[in-house]
């Protein structure tokens, strides 16, 4: 009973319930953007057509380690999937510099 209380307090927050956890028991330890954060902020900061990849939506505020951007990116494409695919695509491309997932607006 308490692990689908905790799921559906995570999943309101678009969160996995790990990422719930750490954030609620580490607030300053734990990096509190989210990808909800990150989708809103891209629909804000680019126009139509514009392309982007997730670290140039926060530029010099992203400070993610490696292991823990990828995730961060996974949880991204995993929302914007389900439900922003009519805002915003994957454009199937990188970045080449650190292979980074570029994203469109529609």
């Amino acid at each position: 009973e308490k692990y689908k209380e905790l799921k559906a307090i995570a999943e309101e927050k678009k969160l996995t319930i790990q990422d719930y956890i750490r954030k609620t028991l580490f607030p300053d330890y734990y990096n509190t953007i989210t990808p909800l954060e990150a989708v809103n902020k891209a629909l804000e900061k680019y126009e139509e057509g514009e392309r982007f990849t997730v670290p140039e939506i926060f530029g010099e505020d992203w400070n993610l380690p490696n292991g823990a951007a990828g995730q961060f990116g996974k949880k991204f494409f995993e929302l914007v999937e389900a439900e922003y695919s009519t805002k915003i695509k994957f454009t199937g491309d990188y970045s080449e510099k650190r292979r980074n997932a570029v994203y469109e607006i529609l």
